[in-house]
């Protein structure tokens, strides 16, 4: 049995054994797009959707538009340059920009998305069908029929099919959010920026403009409000500390508190 009659036995087997509606996450990407076709020639019914993160790639939603004219558009309560403002920089390791732009589509739903375990070690080791354990996210199950996929194979259906890319594609071989914290390869999220130079300038202001604001976070103090250097350290992928590794961090009352290690402390004389 070929890969593809896998996953389509895989999705109606899904659809058979639910009477709730099924949905499918489309972010414009070639493994939703796969999805897509597989849903399409498995016959079920589904409902597709696009999370507009306010940071893909420039023509993506036109993209999808012109594509996938079933998937409907959703619209975040507050865009990318919004939350840096209110919220600072997404990292590694505080990602929440995942749940005010995209994760909020998969609320309480069965949602059949395009992830594969060869994209990251996260990603491994996962079920086909994955419950989600957060309260918030109120009983959603993501399913992943195309989990064993390689590239490759990926590549090869789009092939076969002839299903259009979006225009990001012509530059990478992937397609998501704009310089996400994420993306582990060296040097990408600059590459991503330069290639949309706009959207480097638009986030540098929003993190000056929240800066100015929030005098009281550790990246204000660490960049005396400093738009570049907060970019810089931003796409380094580094923390604060092993970034500014100079100076040495105290958290206050007010804020935070910045010291130059090896710094002589001037000792006060009484006369």
């Amino acid at each position: 049995m070929s890969l593809e009659e896998q996953a389509i036995n895989f999705i109606k087997m899904v659809a058979k054994n639910t009477d709730k509606p099924l949905y499918a996450g489309n972010s414009g990407g070639k493994d939703s797009a796969v999805i897509d076709k597989l849903l399409q020639l498995s016959g079920i019914e589904y409902n597709s959707y696009y999370t507009n993160t306010t940071i893909d790639p420039p023509g993506t939603i036109k993209h999808i538009k012109d594509n996938y004219k079933h998937t409907e558009i959703l619209q975040p309560k507050e865009s990318f340059l919004a939350l840096v403002k209110r919220k600072g920089f997404p990292t590694r390791l505080n990602r929440y920009c995942c749940e005010y732009l995209k994760e909020y589509g998969s609320v309480g739903k069965i949602v059949f998305e395009g992830v594969r375990s060869e994209e990251s070690s996260k990603r491994k080791g996962r079920d086909y069908i994955q419950c989600d354990t957060r309260k918030w996210q109120k009983g959603a199950q993501h399913v992943y029929p195309i989990y064993d996929w390689t590239e490759k194979q990926v590549y090869a259906f789009i092939k076969i099919y002839k299903i259009k890319l979006a225009p990001h594609y012509e530059f990478a071989n992937r397609l998501g959010c704009i310089a996400c914290p994420l993306v582990s390869r060296k040097g990408h999220r600059q590459k991503e920026l330069d290639l949309y130079p706009k959207y480097y300038d638009a986030i540098k202001r929003a993190i000056i403009l929240g800066m100015l604001h929030n005098p009281q976070w550790k990246l204000t103090c660490a960049t005396n409000g400093d738009g570049e250097l907060a970019m810089k350290w931003w796409l380094s992928g580094k923390t604060m500390n092993e970034y500014f590794n100079t100076y040495s961090f105290e958290k206050t009352n007010v804020g935070w508190k910045k010291t130059k290690k090896n710094e002589p402390v001037q000792q006060q004389i009484n006369f």
